[in-house]
């Protein structure tokens, strides 16, 4: 389907009944898309979109990209999505610049939407006042639900996110609880910000500029903090066995575990590197669509 045709026919369809549950009432005010009052959506590659739209929440124009299942449903409110987000140093199409990656994504049977976030960790920085990158996202998801015909109920939704993504799918999942059918990180940093006394190699230094000097105000930052609000959604933890994530991970799944959340640990080969997230990306669509198949199960994961 091209680009234009698929435009068409959102704007043909509408709204879904359902409100959004992301309103701009929820957070702060979200006025029209700057200039023409619209996302702008350019095909990229076949069943590959880039939106290009105003950002109110940081003030510029932003872009996300959008895999489209092979064969979407009919009705615009029953298509389910994942959000995945980019690790730090990366964007929102380096997974689908990569032939291997991309395929993995293009075979999803849901809609897939690729956020930028830039190197804001998708938290509301409590140094820098101006980087709302949770906001941010919030207002992507809103769009996302306004121009794409994709559903806006929690049991159709799920979340994941690749390293500083990893973190920031897990962080935001605590943070908007029972919203997601399904959280993945993937060589996430699920035990940080932190101080550095984990085993040697298995520390990273902490961004200031992004979470500020205090380790008072990084605790209240570290998801392992409030892994209990993931209670009664599905998790997958997945790290590589030569990851600088490995420890960070176990300590996230372990206290999960005792908080009695539906955790899956998956233990990959390999390092920190973008060829791990791409070989998990197979058990990443099988455990979130198990979770869109059966909501208020728990899907089915390998435990490596």
């Amino acid at each position: 389907m091209s680009a234009p045709t698929f435009f068409l026919k959102v704007l043909l369809a509408g709204a879904v009944a359902s409100a959004p549950l992301f309103s701009a009432a929820a957070t702060s005010a979200v006025q029209p898309v700057k200039p023409a009052g619209e996302p702008q959506i350019v095909g990229k590659a076949p069943r590959i979109l880039e939106v290009t739209f105003w950002s109110e929440t940081l003030q510029r124009e932003k872009k996300f990209s959008v895999v489209q299942p092979q064969k979407p449903a009919a009705d615009a409110g029953k298509n389910p999505v994942l959000f995945l987000l980019h690790g730090r140093g990366r964007n929102h199409h380096s997974l689908l610049d990569a032939p291997k990656s991309a395929a993995f994504l293009q075979s999803a049977p849901f809609f897939v939407v690729l956020p930028d976030g830039e190197d804001g960790w998708y938290i509301n920085s409590p140094v820098a006042p101006a980087d709302r990158y949770n906001d941010y996202l919030e207002e992507v998801i809103r769009l996302a639900e306004s121009c794409l015909p994709i559903s806006r109920e929690p049991q159709r939704r799920a979340i994941t996110g690749w390293s500083m993504g990893g973190y920031g799918a897990v962080r935001f999942a605590e943070t908007h609880a029972g919203q997601f059918a399904a959280v993945v990180g993937i060589i996430g940093l699920l035990d940080f910000p932190r101080a550095a006394d984990l085993p040697e190699g298995q520390n990273y230094k902490v961004p200031v500029k992004r979470f500020g000097e205090d380790p008072a105000v990084w605790a209240a930052f570290n998801p392992i903090g409030d892994v209990s609000r993931l209670k009664g959604t599905p998790v997958l933890v997945i790290t590589g066995r030569e990851a600088f994530d490995r420890v960070m991970n176990t300590n996230f799944y372990t206290r999960a575990k005792a908080a009695g959340v539906e955790c899956s640990f998956l233990q990959l080969k390999g390092a920190h590197t973008l060829d791990t997230v791409t070989e998990a990306l197979p058990d990443v669509l099988q455990f979130v669509q198990s979770a869109f198949d059966a909501p208020g199960s728990t899907p089915s994961a390998k435990v490596h």
